[in-house]
C-alpha cells in the first residue's frame, strides 16, 4: 500500500534536505579552497559554488572559512569575490532558465573571474606569471562550470552518467581537478590526492582490466603535476602498475592489490630512491588497504549508480535483452522435452556387431571355446562371419546352416537360436537409430529457426520510434519507492504513435493495480490500461500500453461430437497488451482425447510463444517441429491464429489447415481460408496469412471444420432478431452446427465470434 505523507512530513523532510545540502555544499567549498595550480589558489571552490545552486551562500561560508584557518585570505580574494557577485546575480538577475544553462554559466563565471583577476593585477602589481595564472584560472573555473552542469544535465536525463565518448572526457577533467584538490589537504606524511589516485586505479583496474589501470594511473599524475610538478616524477610509475596489475585481475581483487603494491616497489626502486620515495610507497599502501577494506558490493553499486551506459539506445536494448530472456526461458523447456526424447532412444543407440553379440551370448561360457577360438587359427571367425551374411540375406538361419559351417560346434541349436534372436533385435535397433536420426535433423531445424526468432524480437524492438530517458527515470523511482529498487523500466513510443511502459522486476509484484496504474499515468501524463504481467521464474514483465482506439467483445461455443466424448479443438484467447489480442483455435486429428491432446498442446505452446514475443509465424514453425516429435504415432493439428491489433486496427490470420474463417462488414461476407497443410505433417509447412484493416461494426468468426458455411450465413438472420452479444450469437451459430449432421454424425464444434467497436 502507498503511504501519503502530510503537509507537515513533507516541510520537516524538505528542512532537513536543505540543511544536509548547506552543509555537504560548504565542507566541498572548503576543501575545494585548500586546491592548488602550480602554487595559485585553484578556482575549484568557485565552480563548487556555481554548481550548488541555492546553496551558494553556503559554498562561500565555507571557502571563506578555508582561507581564514590556513591563512589564504589574500590570495583567495579574487574567489571570494567572485562567488559573492555570482551569488548576487543569480539570486536577483538570472532568469530560472539560464540558472542551469551549462554555456551561460561558464561564461558568467569565467567573465567574473577575469573582471576581478585584473582589478586584483592593479590594485597590487603583480610579474607577468602570477597575472598569467590569474587569467588561466579564471578560465579553469568556466570550464569546470560547463562541465559540471552538462554532467548533471545528462545525469538527470539518462539516469547514470554514460562514461564514453565526450562524457569520458568531461570525466577524465574532473576526476584531475579532484586529485589535485585532494593533494593540497594539509596531511602529515601522506598526500590524499595520491592515496585516492591508487583506490581509484584499483577500482578501475576491476571493472576496466588493462586499460582502465593504466588510464586512471595518467590522469592522476596530471592531477598531481597540476599541484605539484616535483611529486608527478613517483606519480607517473602508477599508469605502469595500473597497467601491470590489470592482467592480474582475473586471478582475484586480491592478486591484483600485491601485484600492484609489488610492481609499485620495484619501479620506485628501479628509478632511484629520493626524499618521496617512502611518501609514494605509503600513499600506494594506504590506497590499497582502503580498496581491499570497501566491499565489493558498495563499490559495484556505486559504480553502477554513477556511471555506466544508460542512453535511450541502451534503455531499449535492456528491453530487448529482457524479452531474449524470456524468450531463452521458452525455448530451453521446448528443447528440455526433446531433449529427453533424445537421451532416451540414444540408451538403446549402440554400435551393432551381430557375429561378435552371437559369441559373447553363446560361446563365452562353452568348454570349446579355447579349442575353436584360439586354436582354430580363424577357421570359427570365417564360419561367423558366413552365418551373418547368411541371416542377413534369408533374415535368419537353420541347425544344418551352423552344422555346415561348424561341424565340430556342441551348441548348434543354441547357436541358431542366437543369430536369429539377436539379428531381430538389431533390426530393431537399427529402426531406432533411423528414428533418432530424424530426431537430430528436426532439432537442427529448430537450430535454423532461431534466425526467426531473433528476427522477431528485432522487430520488436525497431517499433520503438523513440524513448523518452526522464519518464524512464521517473517510473524507475516510482516502482523504488513501492519497494523494488532493481526495477528496469522504458517509456516509449512505438511505431503507432502510441506511448508504452515496459517494467521488469525481480519478483513477483504484489500491490494495488488499479492505484499502479493511476501513478504510472500520472507521471506519463496519459491514460493507461491496467497492465499485462508476464512471470517467467522470479521476473515478473509489467506492460502498460495506452487505452486502445478498438475494443473488442468475443463470444465462444464448443461441443464434441458424441455427448460422452471429449472434443478434438481448443480454443483459447489471449492477451499480450491492451493493444495486441490474440484467439487461436486448434482442431486436432479426428476426435476423442488423442485428438484433444494435440490440439491442447498446440494452443498451449502457441500461448507460451507468443507471450515470449515471437510472431505467429515462427510460433507456427516451432509447433509444426515439436509436433512431429512428439510421438512416432500421426500426430498433427490445425492451427487458426488471430492477431488484433487494436491501437493500429489491424488484424492479421495465420491458417495452417484451418477451416475458413468469415469476416462480416456491411451485411455482406468474406471468406478467409488457405490450403495450407496442419502442423506436424511436413518438415516445411508454410502457413498460409491474411491481414486488413479494422473498423467499427465489424464482426469476425472463426470456427473448426464441423462448422459449414451455411451455417455461418444465418448471422445474418441472428442479427435482424435484434441479438447483438457475441456469447449469444456463438451460441445460437453452435445449435444451427449441431443440427447439421454429415454422414450420420456430426464433427466437433468450435466457434469463436469477434464484436470490433471504438472505444467510447
Amino acid at each position: 500500500m502507498l503511504k501519503i505523507k502530510g503537509k507537515a512530513d513533507v516541510r520537516a523532510s524538505g528542512r532537513s534536505v536543505n540543511v544536509i545540502g548547506c552543509i555537504l555544499t560548504a565542507a566541498a567549498a572548503f576543501l575545494a579552497s585548500l586546491g592548488k595550480i602550480m602554487g595559485y589558489p585553484s578556482p575549484v571552490n568557485v565552480a563548487v559554488a556555481v554548481f550548488s545552486g541555492r546553496y551558494i551562500i553556503p559554498a562561500f561560508l565555507g571557502s571563506a572559512l578555508s582561507y581564514i584557518i590556513f591563512g589564504n585570505i589574500e590570495n583567495g580574494i579574487i574567489q571570494l569575490c567572485s562567488i559573492l557577485v555570482i551569488a548576487g546575480i543569480r539570486l536577483t538577475v538570472l532568469h530560472d532558465s539560464r540558472k542551469d544553462n551549462p554555456v551561460f554559466m561558464s561564461l558568467l563565471t569565467s567573465g567574473v573571474m577575469i573582471l576581478f583577476s585584473c582589478v586584483m593585477s592593479i590594485a597590487v602589481p603583480a610579474d607577468a606569471y602570477t597575472a598569467s595564472l590569474r587569467m588561466i584560472t579564471a578560465l579553469i573555473g568556466g570550464c569546470l562550470v560547463f562541465i559540471a552542469k552538462t554532467v548533471q544535465q545528462n545525469y538527470r536525463c539518462e539516469g547514470v552518467f554514460e562514461l564514453s565518448g565526450l562524457n569520458g572526457v568531461f570525466a577524465a577533467i574532473l576526476y584531475i581537478m579532484a586529485v589535485s584538490t585532494l593533494a593540497a589537504v594539509p596531511l602529515p606524511y601522506i598526500n590524499a590526492g595520491r592515496i585516492f589516485g591508487a583506490f581509484a586505479l584499483l577500482a578501475s583496474v576491476r571493472k576496466y582490466k588493462t586499460a582502465g589501470g593504466a588510464v586512471v594511473g595518467a590522469l592522476t599524475t596530471c592531477g598531481i603535476l597540476l599541484y605539484s610538478p616535483s611529486l608527478a616524477g613517483n606519480t607517473l610509475l602508477l599508469a605502469t602498475s595500473g597497467l601491470i596489475c590489470g592482467a592480474f585481475v582475473q586471478f582475484g581483487a586480491l592478486a591484483a592489490v600485491m601485484v600492484f603494491i609489488g610492481t609499485s616497489l620495484v619501479s620506485l626502486v628501479a628509478i632511484g630512491i629520493n626524499s618521496d620515495t617512502f611518501f609514494m610507497f605509503a600513499d600506494i599502501l594506504a590506497g590499497a588497504v582502503i580498496f581491499i577494506a570497501c566491499p565489493a558490493a558498495f563499490l559495484k553499486k556505486t559504480a553502477a549508480r554513477f556511471f555506466g551506459v544508460r542512453s535511450s539506445v541502451d534503455l531499449v536494448g535492456q528491453t530487448a535483452s529482457s524479452r531474449l530472456n524470456f524468450a531463452s526461458k521458452t525455448l530451453g523447456d521446448i528443447r528440455g522435452q526433446i531433449a529427453l526424447v533424445s537421451a532416451a532412444i540414444d540408451k538403446k543407440a549402440e554400435n551393432a556387431d551381430l557375429k561378435v553379440r552371437v559369441c559373447a551370448a553363446v560361446c563365452g561360457n562353452c568348454q570349446m571355446f579355447a579349442v575353436c577360438w584360439k586354436k582354430s587359427r580363424g577357421t570359427a571367425k570365417q564360419a561367423f562371419e558366413r552365418l551373418e551374411q547368411t541371416v542377413m540375406r534369408y533374415n535368419g538361419i537353420s541347425e544344418m546352416d551352423v552344422e555346415k559351417r561348424l561341424p565340430m560346434c556342441c551348441r548348434v541349436s543354441e547357436l541358431t537360436d542366437g543369430f536369429n534372436e539377436i539379428y531381430k533385435n538389431l533390426l530393431a535397433e537399427k529402426a531406432d537409430n533411423i528414428r533418432v536420426k530424424e530426431l537430430r535433423e528436426i532439432m537442427t531445424e529448430q537450430l535454423s529457426s532461431m534466425e526467426d526468432m531473433l528476427s522477431d524480437l528485432s522487430y520488436r524492438v525497431g517499433q520503438v520510434r523513440a524513448v523518452d530517458p526522464s519518464l524512464s527515470a521517473q517510473v524507475r523511482d516510482y516502482f523504488a519507492q513501492l519497494g523494488y529498487p532493481n526495477a528496469k523500466t522504458c517509456v516509449y513510443i512505438d511505431e503507432n504513435s502510441t506511448q508504452r511502459v515496459e517494467v521488469f522486476l525481480t519478483a513477483k509484484f504484489k500491490g494495488d493495480l488499479v492505484r499502479l496504474t493511476t501513478g504510472i499515468s500520472a507521471i506519463a501524463e496519459n491514460d493507461f490500461d491496467i497492465p499485462v504481467i508476464t512471470q517467467v521464474d522470479n521476473v515478473s514483465k509489467l506492460s502498460f500500453n495506452e487505452l486502445p482506439d478498438f475494443e473488442i467483445q468475443t463470444g465462444t461455443f464448443q461441443a464434441s461430437s458424441g455427448d460422452n466424448e471429449y472434443s478434438g479443438d481448443t480454443l483459447d484467447t489471449l492477451g499480450l497488451t491492451a493493444c495486441e489480442k490474440y484467439v487461436i483455435l486448434s482442431d486436432g486429428m479426428g476426435t476423442g482425447k488423442r485428438a484433444r491432446l494435440d490440439s491442447m498442446f498446440a494452443v498451449s505452446l502457441a500461448c507460451r510463444l507468443l507471450k515470449a514475443g515471437f510472431s505467429m509465424t515462427t510460433a507456427h514453425r516451432l509447433i509444426n517441429s515439436v509436433l512431429r516429435v512428439k510421438g512416432w504415432e500421426e500426430s498433427f493439428a490445425t492451427l487458426d491464429l488471430l492477431r488484433l491489433d487494436l491501437c493500429g486496427g489491424s488484424a492479421e490470420f495465420l491458417k495452417s489447415g484451418a477451416a475458413p474463417a468469415y469476416l462480416y462488414r456491411d451485411g455482406a461476407f468474406k471468406i478467409i481460408g488457405g490450403q495450407a497443410f496442419p502442423a506436424g505433417i511436413l518438415a516445411e509447412c508454410v502457413p498460409d496469412s491474411f491481414s486488413f484493416k479494422l473498423f467499427r461494426g465489424d464482426i469476425i468468426i472463426m470456427s473448426s471444420d464441423g462448422v459449414g458455411e451455411s451455417t455461418v450465413r444465418k448471422l445474418s438472420a441472428i442479427l435482424k432478431k435484434g441479438i447483438t452479444q457475441p456469447a449469444e450469437i456463438a451460441q445460437k451459430l453452435g445449435e444451427y452446427a449441431m443440427n447439421v449432421k454429415s454422414g450420420g454424425k456430426r464433427d466437433d464444434i468450435s466457434i469463436a465470434v469477434i464484436f470490433v467497436d471504438v472505444r467510447k
